[in-house]
């Protein structure tokens, strides 16, 4: 896709959606890509061009200081000099278009900021007014520590039929009824998963994270059991269960910080929406792109 290279703005954004939003060069944005891309671009510009015209605009000035370190920042994703320079050059961009794109951004930036100034506040009582009225949102669901052997079953390896895995997965569970404590011995001996590097340990895992299989028994053990063997579409499975963290309530003293600064977020984003479309209705006619 080739950007409005008339504005210049447009080829920074372009620049800055491709690498955030689709991972690739501008150039290889093509096709419904390209056109969602383009589409995507000149909304934003729009958006922009009406946070600029708006009288909160009046008297901000970005320091150069500012743009500089965006820049750092930006180089810092790329391997070297000489890859950032191509990335630049394949975009259509040079450092004096990409320091105007970041300028013009931190501007606008700048804008939503000084718009939102003492408009948005959450009050600790605000804070405890919303956890108390949604207790499911602080709920900690119940994790087990959980290690695991695994037999895999593969029909075209003899030694991984589904009659020859029950067999070795079975061996294995009679060595563990006799000594338990070799689990995690047997596991980096005989399962053919990668976590037999670490004695079969899987981790703390909340319901829901397992094969539904493995769900089922494991959250039907005690701490320290072993299971018998346990199918699931990988093959056959040994369960051992570790430490069992009961589900709980996170306590408002131990969220009350980030809980009112998410709110606090939450009520800035919905502040500068219905902001940003006052703007827009303000110009009521198609915006036109502005130098900041």
């Amino acid at each position: 896709m080739k950007p409005d290279t008339d504005n210049p703005y447009a080829v920074y954004a372009l620049f800055k959606l491709a690498w955030s939003h689709y991972g690739c060069a501008p150039s290889e944005l093509t096709g419904e890509r390209g056109k969602e891309a383009a589409a995507r671009v000149a909304h934003q510009l729009s958006i922009e061009s009406a946070i600029l015209y708006s009288d909160e605009n009046s008297g901000i000035v970005v320091p150069s200081g500012q743009v500089n370190a965006a820049i750092i920042e930006i180089k810092g994703r790329f391997a070297n000099e000489a890859e950032f320079l191509q990335a630049l050059e394949q975009a259509d961009l040079n450092l004096d278009l990409l320091r105007d794109g970041l300028k013009r951004e931190l501007q606008v930036e700048a804008v939503l900021d000084r718009a939102c100034a003492g408009k948005v506040a959450v009050s600790v009582e605000d804070a405890e007014l919303f956890y108390y009225l949604h207790p499911e949102r602080f709920a900690v669901a119940e994790k087990r520590e959980v290690r695991h052997i695994l037999i895999t079953v593969n029909e075209q390896y003899d030694e991984n039929t589904e009659v020859r895995a029950l067999a070795r997965i079975e061996a294995i569970q009679a060595r563990l009824e006799k000594k338990p404590e070799r689990f995690e011995e047997q596991a980096q001996k005989h399962s053919e998963c990668p976590t037999a590097m670490h004695g079969g340990l899987v981790g703390r895992v909340e319901r829901g994270k397992l094969f539904a299989e493995l769900d089922a028994v494991l959250f039907d053990m005690k701490p320290g059991e072993i299971s018998a063997p346990v199918r699931s579409e990988l093959g056959f499975h040994l369960l051992q269960c570790g430490e069992i963290e009961p589900p709980r309530q996170v306590p408002l003293v131990e969220i009350l910080p980030k809980l009112r600064q998410s709110l606090e977020e939450r009520q800035r984003a919905q502040f500068q929406r219905q902001w940003i479309a006052e703007q827009l209705n303000r110009l009521n006619t198609p915006a036109q792109v502005v130098n900041a």
